[in-house]
């Protein structure tokens, strides 16, 4: 039996004849909980779009149309998605910006609204995109702010979570989930579910960095340390810092054409650079690169000098 005065975090707003649509929105900032929510929505057994991966489980079919503002492909999908599915969701921080157009384009759908310490964003957003703590917390509650303001502004059927309480009590947040969207899964997805709940995702938190970057230190050759790296989410050039017994010798644009490189990312992204002339490599002298703002070294970096 449940206590009625333990704040378990979720709480409905609205009627089910408030809504006339089987997709379920769900809404929230950058960085605060959606992946989380879409994730265990999944595993719940609830569609989450034709193009919806983990680890950030985004539908980018219907996310496409949106945000290029082609409402027709937009209703297309959605269509498409309600002929096939008794119920679907769609996952987009995008779309706390722009819940007006989401309400008419998707004909009033169900909706999750899901609310995080404004400060534990914005210092993940310091780490995932370089951006400011503050503005970055200034921003978040402007946007919560919104979703407040669109729940008052006219009759919608929702559900609002606490991140944070989720995390805390992942068993009643599942049943919660799965009761609001209408399904009825079986004991060992909602097992997949609850698990799938993760304080600190490590696969998320690395993938879903703007600094995620991939590449090798080759090594050196005539006196230059040279390998390849790029950047996983941008086409710009990587730059990357090289090392020697942990002195940082330099800094090297990886923008050098190579033709196994450029068949396999048709992108230039080699580097070569020259050390300084005084520093003579000794045997066993340990050799480091690292893409600028990156967390982790190149694949194998540290390379010991033979």
């Amino acid at each position: 039996m449940s206590d009625p005065l333990t704040n378990k975090g979720v709480a409905v707003t609205g009627s089910p004849s408030d809504s006339t649509s089987k997709a379920v929105v769900v809404v929230g900032v950058a960085r605060g909980g959606t992946s989380m929510v879409a994730g265990s929505m999944m595993h719940l057994g609830v569609f989450m779009g034709d193009r919806a991966n983990p680890p950030v489980f985004e539908d980018m079919r219907l996310s496409t149309a949106f945000e290029q503002k082609d409402w027709e492909a937009a209703k297309a999908v959605a269509a498409a998605y309600s002929g096939s599915h008794a119920v679907w969701g769609w996952k987009r921080p995008w779309s706390v910006d722009h819940l007006d157009d989401v309400h008419r384009v998707l004909d009033a759908p169900r909706y999750i609204f899901v609310y995080k310490d404004v400060m534990s964003i914005a210092q993940r957003n310091t780490i995932s995109m370089l951006s400011d703590l503050l503005p970055g917390m200034d921003k978040a509650m402007q946007q919560y702010a919104k979703t407040l303001a669109f729940l008052r502004a006219r009759p919608v059927r929702a559900m609002l979570v606490s991140y944070e309480k989720a995390m805390a009590d992942p068993a009643h947040f599942v049943r919660e989930l799965a009761r609001f969207c209408g399904v009825e899964p079986r004991e060992e997805q909602l097992d997949a579910a609850q698990a799938f709940i993760q304080p600190n995702p490590e696969h998320y938190l690395d993938v879903s960095r703007i600094t995620k970057a991939q590449g090798r230190l080759g090594g050196i050759a005539n006196g230059k340390m040279y390998g390849w790296a790029r950047m996983l989410h941008s086409k710009k050039p990587a730059s990357v810092d090289l090392f020697v017994n942990g002195d940082k010798v330099g800094t090297v644009v990886a923008d050098q054409p190579r033709p196994d490189l450029m068949q396999r990312f048709n992108q230039a992204c080699a580097y070569s650079f020259q050390l300084p002339p005084e520093l003579v490599l000794q045997s066993g002298d340990v050799l480091r690169a690292r893409v600028v703002n990156e967390v982790r070294d190149l694949e194998n970096s540290p390379w010991q000098h033979p």
